[in-house]
């Protein structure tokens, strides 16, 4: 009995570690982007040259 409790308590608090959110991967990885830029007009670098 004392198992089913402990078996039971670890399903309960893994539960703990899922979130429930709508946001797609790709929207929270577009949070992470960053774009390199050159000198201090902001101009992107596309890496063209």
């Amino acid at each position: 009995m004392k198992k089913i409790i402990i078996a039971v308590m670890a399903l309960v608090l893994n539960m703990a570690l899922f979130s429930c959110n709508s946001d797609t991967v790709a929207e929270t990885d577009s949070l992470y982007e960053t774009q390199a830029t050159e000198g201090d007009n902001g101009h992107v670098d596309d890496g063209r040259g």
